[in-house]
């Protein structure tokens, strides 16, 4: 066994292990072979559950490392002497880790190097083989397993090994299998492992292996078979076995294998972009996937060693964000919320500095969803831009929606059970709702962003005027108008009531800002609300309304989500005056979520705040006192208020005046390599900045959706370069005309483009709709050069070269 072990081991991809197949008598015997979680010989009906996994080949490799992770939790629970179901066990992951590693809110973050290292080799990602299609090997050392109970555990499908266990991530025991349908085109599996010593209990402790595979139809199965199974090698009915002391499967630094679990995965099918170094561009892929692992991963590279180090320990964006790359972040904000349908909700917001590139954090997965750091859906860039209004962000921007303490029943019609996709349901409708609220109505954001804007544009007057003339001179016949019109009206464009409000309206004094004084714990904690006739601090909200408090503190804005040393902030219930209840006395509120909705946000720039929205359990004329407590080491500081409900707001119900509705233009914006002029826009200013390929942008509006705000122009492009130069256009003037030619061809055509895009987009689902902000520059790339071509003919060009 121990030969056949080695020939399956070593294969290098495959093709070479299909060649070990078909030449060994034992591998080769079809009767040898056993449906993968079959109850019986005959029981075939695996297909669905191996193929309806991840549909990605990244998240389900990080199926086999949470998996790895559990493993080790349950080694340290099981060998001392703890149940793992039992309520003694650690009742989340953060505990375990705090309790079996000492890592302090089960956060390594801040770990030393050589402590992360030293837990990381617990847990190995190796590639060997082909460069383009490698073998990817997981290694653990966890519990293991005998090779009696490989078909309770591996080899399983559907069982409740994990769901009472809370301290562990897998649940439904079918999520590792989702890799295997990323093996090659023959789905080769190795499964081995051994049993740590100190849980065998004096019984044989074999190291066990076997082999897992899609089934080879026959030509007589193709006929009769609609789909194939995957299945296992098994002799005389058992696990292949042999006895070790310790083997070497080629781990970092020569690490012996003696107890623990390992899976390798032959000529695993990376997508385009992850393919070379493990220890680059997986590594990144793996950190998007795992924003926070419970513990370290430690990736070795064998197929590429010159040039830079064969290792790399992979620790999440979280980890990245704070403390290992956090000079590339601009900001990380906090915000939480509570509801009694949601449950409790933390929701990290970091801002990334221009000119980072999405891909090394973002890529697209602007928005996620984690469930004990592991992210569990995700949404788009274009949901940054267009949904949440923050368009001069869209690539700098990444929200970790925290949904580990969320509700049970309200996580559970969340997330799809391959943890890869969101169901789009009411849940999904409410919770978006709710992110979409309080994002929008973040004023740093909405500061930076206009900032960032602020920097990137420069408008000209003379090119707004230009092109005004033209789209007034344009015949917008029906025609026209029907192709750009969304429910009766050109809503891309901007209407021009904005001429006919008062120019000097938002011309507010900018106040001079106070530069910020942070410690790393707070001294400060002052509510800025001043005191009535009574002396009390009194905040009245409307009933059907919000109410924003605001504290002045001096503490860092990581204090509420840092990984050492962080703080808390609650908010609880002194008092409560049942004065509107209409004669009807209702006893007192034991918590805040039982009469306000409560968003909390921040530390941000020494402030926090807190915005509170009445629920249906309480009335007007109500008034609640409430305690806020910031913890410090030096002690709790403490600020008490009082809420008092009033009246409703009343809805306004004026009409709104009409006004004039002929289209207005998105503001043109001529974008340079280097300035030409003071005023001028360059590529460095551009979010993300252009590069010589890029012809355009299109920005949306932060305020209404759906409108096009402004349209960058790269006038500097190759495709107009060239034009230039293989036309030997010489004369400044002639550069002139094919420049503004090229631009006011570049600026309709996409305007146009736009809008057909957009309306296509309304009849698709949201999971098949196009990101108009990546494919409308898409488009333009070869399309600019077309349009010079065919915009400007041989007599035009003459003209200018004479001139």
């Amino acid at each position: 066994m121990k030969q056949l072990f080695w020939s399956i081991f070593n294969a290098k991809d495959e093709d070479e292990l299909q060649d070990v197949v078909n030449t060994n008598a034992l591998l080769k015997d079809d009767s040898n072979w056993y449906p993968y979680g079959g109850r019986h010989s005959n029981d075939r009906s695996n297909f669905g559950t191996f193929e309806n996994q991840q549909p990605h080949p990244i998240p389900a490799l990080v199926e086999k490392i949470t998996n790895s992770i559990d493993s080790l939790l349950m080694k340290k629970c099981r060998l001392e002497g703890t149940d793992p179901k039992s309520v003694e066990a650690p009742r989340s992951m953060m505990q375990a880790v705090e309790k079996y590693f000492e890592i302090k809110n089960g956060d390594f973050s801040e770990v030393s190097e050589g402590g992360r290292r030293r837990i990381a080799e617990n847990i190995q990602l190796i590639a060997t083989g082909d460069k383009t299609r490698p073998n990817l090997l997981i290694y653990d050392n966890g519990e293991g397993q005998r090779p009696d109970d490989f078909d309770k555990t591996f080899l399983s499908l559907g069982e409740n090994n994990k769901t009472n266990i809370h301290f562990v991530q897998g649940k439904y025991n079918m999520g590792s299998t989702g890799a295997v349908v990323f093996c090659g085109n023959r789905r080769y599996q190795l499964i081995a492992s051994k049993l740590h010593d100190g849980l065998n209990q004096n019984k044989n402790n074999d190291f066990g292996f076997t082999l897992v595979r899609r089934h080879p139809l026959s030509g007589a199965e193709e006929k009769e078979m609609r789909s194939s199974w995957y299945e296992y090698f098994r002799l005389d009915n058992r696990i292949p076995r042999f006895s070790i002391s310790n083997i070497d499967i080629g781990l970092w630094q020569e690490k012996k294998f003696t107890t623990g679990s390992i899976v390798k995965l032959y000529s695993y099918q990376l997508p385009p972009g992850f393919r070379s170094d493990i220890t680059l561009d997986l590594w990144r892929g793996l950190n998007q996937y795992l924003y926070l692992p419970a513990l370290p991963i430690l990736l070795h590279e064998k197929r590429f060693t010159k040039g830079h180090s064969p290792s790399k320990l992979m620790l999440g964006n979280k980890t990245r964000i704070i403390i290992d790359d956090k000079e590339k972040k601009d900001k990380t904000m906090s915000i939480s919320f509570k509801t009694s349908e949601i449950g409790p909700v933390d929701i990290e917001v970091t801002v990334f500095k221009h000119g980072i590139k999405h891909a090394e954090f973002i890529k697209g997965k602007a928005v996620i969803f984690t469930v004990n750091g592991q992210v569990h859906g995700s949404l788009p860039r274009s949901f940054v831009s267009q949904e949440l209004g923050l368009s001069m962000l869209r690539d700098y921007l990444l929200v970790n929606i925290d949904c580990t303490n969320m509700r049970t029943h309200f996580r559970m019609d969340l997330f799809m059970a391959n943890r890869h996709n969101l169901k789009e349901g009411e849940n999904h409708r409410i919770l978006l709702d709710k992110i979409k609220e309080i994002i929008k109505q973040n004023e740093d954001l909405k500061k930076i962003n206009q900032d960032r804007k602020n920097r990137a544009f420069h408008e000209s007057e003379e090119d707004k005027d230009l092109l005004k003339s033209l789209v007034e001179a344009m015949p917008l016949n029906n025609d026209m108008l029907e192709l750009l019109k969304k429910d009766g009206n050109l809503k891309f464009l901007n209407s021009l009531n904005n001429q006919n409000e008062d120019p000097k309206k938002n011309t507010k004094a900018k106040k001079e800002e106070k530069p910020y004084v942070s410690e790393r714990f707070p001294s400060i904690f002052k509510i800025d609300l001043k005191d009535d006739s009574c002396g009390k601090k009194v905040k009245s909200i409307p009933l059907n309304g919000k109410g924003i408090v605001k504290f002045e503190t001096n503490v860092e804005n990581e204090y509420l989500f840092r990984p050492k040393e962080k703080g808390e902030l609650s908010i609880q219930i002194l008092g409560f005056n049942n004065n509107g209840g209409g004669g009807n006395i209702i006893p007192k509120p034991s918590k805040i979520e039982d009469v306000f909705e409560v968003t909390l946000a921040g530390p941000t720039n020494n402030t926090i705040k807190a915005t509170f929205a009445p629920t249906k359990d309480i009335s007007v004329g109500d008034e609640v006192e409430v305690n806020a407590r910031l913890t410090s080491p030096g002690g709790d500081l403490e600020s008490i208020f009082y809420i008092r409900i009033v009246n409703p707001n009343k809805k306004s119900k004026e009409p709104r005046k009409k006004t004039k509705t002929h289209p207005d233009l998105p503001t043109p914006v001529r974008v340079f390599k280097v300035k030409e002029n003071d005023d001028d826009s360059t590529w460095a200013d551009q979010t993300p900045q252009f590069t010589g390929e890029d012809i355009l942008r299109v920005y949306p509006s932060d305020d209404k959706e759906g409108v096009i705000d402004r349209i960058a122009i790269n006038m500097d492009s190759f495709a107009i370069m060239r034009y230039i130069s293989n036309n030997k256009i010489n004369n400044e003037e002639g550069i002139k005309i094919i420049r503004n030619k090229f631009f006011a061809d570049i600026y309709f055509h996409s305007l146009f483009i736009y809008g057909i895009v957009e309306k296509i987009n309304k009849e698709k689902d949201d999971q098949e709709k196009w990101d108009i902000e990546d494919l409308v520059p898409t488009i333009f790339k070869p399309y600019a050069s077309c349009l010079l071509y065919l915009n400007t003919n041989d007599e035009v060009l003459s003209s200018i070269k004479e001139n």
